[in-house]
């Protein structure tokens, strides 16, 4: 089966309806079971909040099973959606931290939805990260037919993605939904030259997360791939669209920093800020063996940015450049100041997706291997996320 060369279709591609049933039930039945392990598991298995014997269950469900999955970063997107940018720094022990690290669109999506619905901004977050959620495996399937990939491959895609190890980051209130979404629509657009289309989801990755402007230099080494340097050198019709959506993927972070420097004085406050949570540049490879060195935690994480440049790897070898590239971006630079949140960066990238994929394509007994090892996982780190154990951080 080719996966080295992207035959460009420019009929619309089909998802047949029974299709569409398994990508619906895989949805449903992934969210309905992850929320019910994780509220339970906040309830059950928290010793310091063991309350499955003292409260009525059905009664706490309304608040309770929101809150528990909104960990970490969950409030910082809640001071922008609720307060704005912070003037000054305030949070954290140290109270040197601030929401300047946390990219605009997510925040200010769910502030929109919040208002129109009368609900706080946590459940506007919750809107966009189910609907996000959900359009993440149309957009899987269509990019593995896109890529040649046969229906029965496609379709395992689907499930392993809806039951991905890292499944929380996908039906928590974070950024990862949205962002592997548009990271997929920008892929599935580019592999059928469709470049304002490839702009616009470009715009919503950078708007997303502060590394989705990286995805620049993919979609140039797609577009080398499909017509050439001489086309885009002469400046044609297709290579100016080309350049036109390399030009436009960047604007908000342009816009934010602009924002930025006249609200704080500071462009930069978005990278800068990352000093109050203890990410220093420094060398990613001493950053890797020291945890090695450290133990616990870190041991993990580490052994994870192994698994990541192994896919990474993979795909070079399997001539996925543009993939490859943006994947090695997206996860060598956190690790120049830093090891943590390394998986979660990792899973949330639609090249890592690709690769696990396209490594079972040929391995039919495989598969079901694989899915029941990643659902049982994805349970594991789901009540681990609810009870805020910060290696899934």
């Amino acid at each position: 089966m080719q996966t080295d060369k992207i035959d460009v279709i420019y009929a619309p591609l089909h998802i047949s309806r029974q299709d569409w049933g398994i990508i619906a039930l895989a949805f449903v039945v992934s969210r309905i079971l992850l929320y019910a392990i994780g509220y339970f598991g906040a309830m059950h298995y928290n010793v310091e909040t063991d309350q499955i014997g003292q409260i009525n269950l059905l009664d706490s469900l309304e608040t309770d099973v929101w809150s528990v999955f909104c960990q970490f970063d969950c409030a910082w997107f809640k001071s922008i959606a609720d307060v704005g940018y912070d003037a000054y720094p305030h949070g954290l022990t140290t109270g040197h931290a601030a929401n300047w690290a946390f990219f605009p669109l997510f925040p200010m999506l769910g502030h929109y939805i919040a208002e129109a619905l009368g609900v706080p901004s946590l459940y506007g977050f919750y809107v966009i990260t189910n609907i996000a959620s959900f359009a993440m495996l149309p957009l899987f399937f269509l990019c593995l037919r896109q890529l040649g990939q046969e229906v029965d491959v496609a379709r395992f895609g689907v499930l392993m993605l809806a039951f991905s190890p890292y499944t929380v980051y996908f039906i928590a209130p974070y950024t990862e939904a949205l962002f592997l979404a548009s990271t997929m629509a920008l892929f599935l657009f580019a592999y059928r030259h469709q470049w304002l289309w490839v702009a616009v989801a470009g715009i919503i990755m950078t708007g997303t997360r502060n590394i989705g402007v990286m995805v620049v230099f993919s979609v140039g080494i797609l577009a080398l791939q499909a017509y050439g340097w001489k086309e885009l050198v002469k400046l044609g019709d297709r290579g100016m669209r080309v350049i036109l959506a390399i030009w436009f993927i960047p604007l908000i972070m342009f816009l934010y920093m602009y924002y930025m420097h006249y609200h704080v004085g500071d462009a930069f406050s978005f990278k800068n800020i990352q000093l109050a949570w203890g990410r220093i540049f420094g060398n990613p490879f001493g950053y890797w063996l020291e945890g090695f060195e450290t133990g616990g935690r870190k041991i993990y994480l580490s052994v994870m940015i192994v698994v990541g440049w192994a896919l990474n790897i993979y795909l070079i070898k399997q001539k996925r450049y543009a993939e490859a590239l943006f994947m090695f971006i997206c996860t060598f630079v956190p690790i120049t100041t830093s090891t943590n949140t390394v998986p979660r960066y990792m899973f949330g990238l639609y090249p890592t997706s690709l690769a696990i994929v396209l490594i079972a394509r040929n391995r039919p007994n495989l598969r079901p291997i694989m899915l029941a090892i990643s659902a049982l996982l994805s349970s594991y780190f789901v009540i681990a996320w609810v009870n805020a154990k910060f290696f899934t951080v």
